[in-house]
């Protein structure tokens, strides 16, 4: 499989510091080991080559093409009617991510630079508009608002973009929504709070996310727009729709999260991201690592490899059904939350219900 670079787009109005921020970027990102090209558009002609050298001797004289190169570096300079960043993005196949400097209308996700006395607000089209990055509290439309960073702290914005560059790239989502919902007396999937399904408000996180491919375990009911998984080990609780989602997942990691904890936000999530991304890019990952809060630990509120299903369907045919003695057995982590414990509030009984719904 040929590896597919990153392009993320940093854009912004003329003169709102792209270039200063792409070039405080790339040392953090090369901190974690990884290849970095750049590409930039520019609205008008560019001067191809430096008058008085060989090369640009040889354009003068007619050559569409010309090429020179060190034992270190080459340099290309070709003349083309048409030229696009997908076409240059091939000429660097090692690179881990590729920034794009502009490209404001484009549909790649980006980064907005606003920056006091520039601009007032964002101009790029909000589809692939992930963040603005300012140094003022920028006003945004309430539907349409995403996450405002610190123009002045490049390594938040880094940490920022490598988030996401590892969630579209290495990451999947499953909902744990089976079970039989005894307690409650109908399936916890398809109560409605704030007018959606719980099953609908945890896949949307993922999607706001960025998770491309979200899997639903163990649904019965007919109010699903994702792909459902049926257990191929019946009756073995959470361990079953592990193993079977596992085996359907493309993705080395997948974030795991229940149906029935409906008040988890994006940003709880998105800090369990960045720690288990974190400890892997710096050497130090664990096969799992899932949410802490208090002195109580959520074994199906993490993110696990997705090459465990083996060790999973191991542990099932051996007798063996619980998931955090599962994960004593293979090693993990923690993410510790202080966000206030009502957020994790396990919603089984219709008292809960009712008691969430006046919240």
């Amino acid at each position: 499989m040929i590896k597919q670079p990153f392009l993320f787009a940093v854009s912004g109005v003329k003169n709102s510091g792209k270039t200063t921020l792409i070039t405080k970027l790339i040392p953090i990102f090369r901190k974690y080991g990884l290849r970095v090209a750049t590409i930039k558009h520019d609205g008008h002609d560019f001067e191809t080559d430096v008058p008085g050298t060989d090369t640009y001797a040889h354009m003068q004289a007619g050559a569409y093409g010309t090429a020179v190169f060190s034992k270190t570096k080459y340099m290309i300079v070709k003349q083309e009617e048409t030229a696009s960043e997908q076409e240059l993005a091939e000429s660097f196949p090692e690179a881990d991510i590729i920034l794009l400097e502009g490209f404001k209308y484009s549909d790649y996700p980006k980064l907005e630079l606003v920056r006091k006395d520039n601009a007032e607000a964002p101009v790029c089209h909000n589809h692939g508009l992930i963040a603005v990055v300012s140094d003022f509290d920028v006003k945004q439309s309430q539907n349409k608002a995403v996450p405002l960073l610190d123009l002045n702290d490049p390594d938040a914005v880094a940490e920022f973009i490598l988030d996401y560059w590892f969630i579209v790239t290495s990451l999947s989502m499953m909902v744990l929504a089976g079970g039989k919902s005894s307690r409650m007396g109908k399936d916890k999937s398809d109560l409605l709070y704030e007018g959606q399904t719980f099953l609908q408000r945890q896949i949307d996180k993922g999607k706001a996310l960025g998770i491309a491919d979200v899997f639903v375990s163990g649904y019965q009911g007919r109010m699903c727009t994702e792909r459902i998984v049926k257990d191929r080990y019946l009756q073995k609780g959470p361990l079953g729709g592990l193993e079977a989602t596992f085996r359907e997942v493309n993705t080395p990691y997948c974030l795991v999260m229940t149906v029935d904890v409906p008040l988890v936000t994006v940003e709880v999530l998105r800090t369990l991201i960045r720690g288990f991304r974190r400890a892997w890019m710096e050497g130090r990952g664990k096969a799992a690592c899932v949410l802490k809060h208090g002195e109580r630990i959520e074994p199906l509120l993490g993110i696990y490899q997705t090459n465990l299903a083996d060790a999973i369907e191991t542990e099932i045919v051996e007798g063996k059904g619980r998931v955090f003695c599962f994960l004593e057995k293979i090693g993990y982590d923690v993410s510790e939350s202080d966000v206030p414990e009502a957020v994790f509030e396990n919603i089984n009984w219709f008292e809960d219900y009712e008691k969430m719904k006046q919240m």
